[in-house]
C-alpha cells in the first residue's frame, strides 16, 4: 500500500519552474567557490596552516554528506517547496557567518551549515527540476543537473577574485550580494509548484540508509570511477587552486587565482553542453581521457612552473570534469522511476563528495610535510589512474547502458 496520504496527481510542468530550479542550483555552487579566492587571505589574516584553511574547506562536504545520509528524502515528507526554500535560507545564514567571521570557529560553524543547507538544496532541486519540466524539456533534466552546478562553480569563483582585486571591503560586499540573492531565490522558490503528496513515516526516514534501485546498481558501480575521478580534480582545484596560483606560479592578482576554479569549472559547462548529444558512454570515455592527459600534463606545468601550460591543461581537466559527470547521469538516471531519483541523487552526490574532500584534506595535511608540489604530482597521479580505470571500462565494453537512451529518452 502507497504511504502516500494522497494519491500523487500528475507533475505540475512549469518552464519558468524548470529555469529556476537550475538557477537555484547554480546558486548553490556559487556559494560553494565564492569562498575559494579568500582562502589565502584568510589564513594570512588569522594565521591558519594550510591543514586548517584545508580542514575549513573539508567540513563543508562532510556536513553535506551527512545531511543526505539522514535528510536526503525530507522533500517527500515535507515537500519540495517547502525544503527547498528552508535550505536557501539557511544557505544565506551559513555565507553571512562565513563574510563575518573573524575566528576559525566562526569560519568552521559557517562551512558546516553551509554543508547541510548545500545537501538540502541540491537533493530537492535536482528531484524538483526533473518534476517541473515540461515533456519537450524532460530530456534537459541530466544536462541541467550537470551544466548548472559548472556555471554557479565558475562564476562563484571569478566573482570572489574580481571583488578582491576591486573592492574595498571585499570580503564583506561580496558575501552580501550572494547573501541578498540566495534569499530572492528562496523568496522566489515558494511560488513553484509543489510536485509531490506528502508521505507519511518522516521520523523512520532519518534512520541513514543509502539505496540504489536495482535496476541502476550495476549502472552506478560501472561509473564510479569517473565520478570520482571528476569530483577529486575539482575538490583539488576549490580547495587549492588560488594556492597553488600564488604559491607555485607567483600569482598575487586575486582574479587570476579565482579563474583556476573558475576556467576548470567554465570550461566543464561549455563541454557539457556542446558534447550532450553524445552518447553516455562515449563522453565518460572522452571525459576519462581529458581527465588523464589533462592530469598528467599539469603536474608537467607544476614542475616546470609553465603558468600557460597549467592553464591550458585546467581546460582540458574541465573538458573531462564536466562530461564524465554528465556521462554518469546521462546512464544512470533514466533506469529509474520519478520516485527513486531523489534516493538515487542522494547516492550519487555521496560519491561526488567523498571523492571532493577527502583527497583534498589529505593532500592540504600532506603539504606541511611534503611541501606544495610533491603533494600535487602524488595527487594528480591517484585522480589519473582513477580516470584510466573509467577510460579502460569504457574501452572494453563494460560501460554501455542498457539501451543508453538518447537525451531527449531521459524518464521525467
Amino acid at each position: 500500500m502507497s504511504t502516500r496520504q494522497h494519491a500523487a496527481g500528475r507533475p505540475s510542468h512549469s518552464t519558468a519552474g524548470f529555469v529556476l530550479t537550475i538557477i537555484a542550483i547554480a546558486a548553490a555552487m556559487a556559494a560553494s567557490t565564492v569562498s575559494s579566492p579568500f582562502y589565502p587571505q584568510i589564513q594570512g589574516a588569522l594565521g591558519l596552516g594550510v591543514v586548517e584553511i584545508t580542514v575549513v574547506f573539508a567540513v563543508y562536504p562532510a556536513g553535506l554528506l551527512v545531511t543526505l545520509l539522514v535528510v536526503g528524502s525530507l522533500s517527500d515528507h515535507l515537500g519540495r517547496r517547502a525544503v527547498t526554500s528552508v535550505g536557501l535560507l539557511m544557505l544565506a545564514v551559513s555565507l553571512g557567518l562565513f563574510g563575518w567571521g573573524d575566528s576559525l570557529g566562526a569560519l568552521l560553524s559557517a562551512r558546516i551549515l553551509q554543508g547541510i543547507a548545500t545537501a538540502l538544496v541540491m537533493s530537492t532541486v535536482s528531484t524538483h527540476m526533473a518534476e517541473l519540466a515540461p515533456p519537450a524539456l524532460a530530456g534537459r533534466v541530466a544536462l541541467a543537473n550537470s551544466a548548472g552546478p559548472a556555471a554557479g562553480l565558475a562564476v562563484g569563483a571569478l566573482f570572489g577574485g574580481v571583488m578582491l582585486d576591486l573592492a574595498s571591503h571585499a570580503r564583506t560586499l561580496t558575501f552580501g550580494v550572494v547573501v541578498v540573492v540566495i534569499v530572492i531565490i528562496a523568496a522566489l522558490s515558494r511560488l513553484l509548484p509543489e510536485t509531490t503528496a506528502r508521505m507519511r513515516g518522516l521520523v523512520p526516514s532519518l534512520i541513514p540508509r543509502l539505496r540504489v534501485p536495482h535496476e541502476a546498481a550495476a549502472a552506478l558501480l560501472r561509473v564510479t570511477p569517473a565520478i570520482i575521478a571528476s569530483w577529486g580534480t575539482g575538490g583539488l582545484f576549490i580547495s587549492l587552486g588560488a594556492l597553488i596560483a600564488r604559491d607555485v606560479f607567483g600569482t598575487q592578482n586575486h582574479t587570476l587565482q579565482g579563474a583556476t576554479v573558475g576556467t576548470l569549472a567554465a570550461s566543464a559547462m561549455v563541454a557539457t553542453i556542446i558534447f550532450w548529444r553524445w552518447s553516455s558512454r562515449a563522453l565518460l570515455a572522452i571525459g576519462a581521457l581529458a581527465l588523464v592527459v589533462g592530469t598528467l600534463t599539469s603536474v608537467a606545468a607544476v614542475l616546470t612552473a609553465s603558468t600557460m601550460l597549467y592553464f591550458a591543461m585546467i581546460i582540458v581537466i574541465g573538458v573531462g570534469f564536466g562530461i564524465s559527470y554528465a556521462g554518469a547521469l546521462r546512464l544512470v538516471l533514466p533506469l529509474v522511476a520519478r520516485e527513486d531519483r531523489a534516493g538515487l541523487f542522494s547516492v550519487i552526490y555521496v560519491i561526488a563528495y567523498l571523492s571532493f574532500s577527502v583527497p583534498a584534506v589529505i593532500a592540504g595535511s600532506l603539504i606541511s610535510v611534503f611541501g606544495l608540489a610533491p603533494v600535487l604530482i602524488g595527487y594528480g597521479v591517484l585522480v589519473s589512474a582513477a580516470a584510466l580505470a573509467a577510460l579502460l571500462a569504457q574501452l572494453s565494453g563494460a560501460g554501455r547502458a542498457q539501451g543508453d537512451p538518447e537525451p531527449s529518452r531521459v524518464v521525467s
